[in-house]
């Protein structure tokens, strides 16, 4: 959220920060049961929605800058699918690659809401620091619009999880680029964007989620945020519509969602940061989705939803140590 870029600006101390991440967190494994269910495959039907027609597009590279471990750039080429006019069709990314020889692991980045990314650059520049190939994907409109129906949020969740896969592709064609270690790293909504990739695209392996919460139409319906309140009441508003029927309409027609999906995503693959004191996503909206994906290990934090960027460092180092394990 846009908020998070302003309280990322008041943090001067890091050795504060690592002090607060630390006090009062608690760490908790995943437990297989005695009995483990299989994580059931992604039935057609669902498979054939997030499909797309393969794409030969030449991307357009533009080399930002040239670091001592890394190189980074623009890259923009169309989104490979119709029908999703007069939105964005364009899939554009930040690509952060190491200068480590050989073929190297490589994580997608889904960012927050809003904002101008100085926060997941950060992270994705530690990532790059340490051999890791990044590509951090620009999150394009993504809101509840007075000028358009509720069911328009569907296809904007769905054409950002066909951008993402987009993304994978041509993460995978890269010549620098291990495609059998590729993951996913998502914070708040790029949080709920990283279960529902981790649930259709099967060639990210692995996957770090923060501050993410489900169902999204329990997010929108339930924020304490005035980032979310401000909009919704405008929503309202203008279109004469009272809560309980923006809540129905939400619920009838987005598919394209953490929680639905969850089912589909193996527990054993997904590393969780959940704040306790969150209002944005809320607690309860962050243990209903830790608890749809079967309860996967899982950091939690007695911070609010953007108080916990103090946890910055502390993110970053289990993070790296996460991808080194699994990865």
């Amino acid at each position: 959220m846009r908020r998070s870029c302003a309280v990322l600006r008041r943090i001067t101390s890091w050795g504060a920060a690592l002090s607060l991440a630390a006090a009062g967190c608690a760490s908790v494994e995943h437990r297989a049961a005695k009995e483990p269910r299989p994580v059931p495959p992604l039935p057609p039907e669902i498979a054939a929605y997030y499909d797309y027609p393969s794409h030969t597009h030449e991307a357009a590279r533009t080399l930002t800058a040239d670091r001592e471990r890394f190189t980074e750039s623009l890259v923009r080429f169309p989104l490979s699918v119709s029908g999703f006019e007069p939105t964005e069709p364009v899939v554009e990314f930040e690509w952060f690659e190491s200068k480590q020889p050989g073929r190297r692991p490589a994580i997608l980045l889904n960012p927050i809401l809003g904002g101008d990314y100085p926060l997941e650059r950060g992270i994705c520049r530690t990532f790059a620091r340490n051999g890791y190939h990044v590509a951090m994907v620009r999150r394009k409109t993504l809101k509840i619009s007075p000028e358009h129906p509720v069911s328009r949020m569907e296809l904007l969740l769905r054409q950002g999880l066909l951008r993402i896969r987009q993304v994978v592709d041509w993460m995978a064609a890269q010549e620098h680029v291990d495609p059998e270690r590729m993951g996913s790293f998502g914070i708040s909504m790029g949080g709920m964007a990283s279960v529902m990739a981790a649930a259709v695209e099967p060639r990210l392996k692995v996957h770090v989620v923060a501050l993410a919460g489900g169902s999204i139409p329990d997010v929108l319906m339930t924020s304490k945020d005035s980032l979310l309140t401000k909009p919704r009441a405008k929503y309202l508003a203008q279109n004469h519509m009272d809560l309980a029927t923006m809540e129905r309409l939400l619920r009838e027609t987005v598919k394209t969602d953490p929680v639905h999906l969850a089912p589909y995503v193996d527990p054993d693959r997904v590393f969780m940061f959940i704040t306790m004191a969150d209002r944005t996503i809320g607690r309860a909206n962050a243990l209903r989705l830790w608890r749809a994906l079967r309860q996967p290990t899982a950091v939690f934090m007695p911070l609010g939803h953007y108080t916990a960027y103090a946890s910055l460092p502390y993110l970053k180092f289990a993070s790296l140590r996460f991808f080194r394990r699994r990865l």
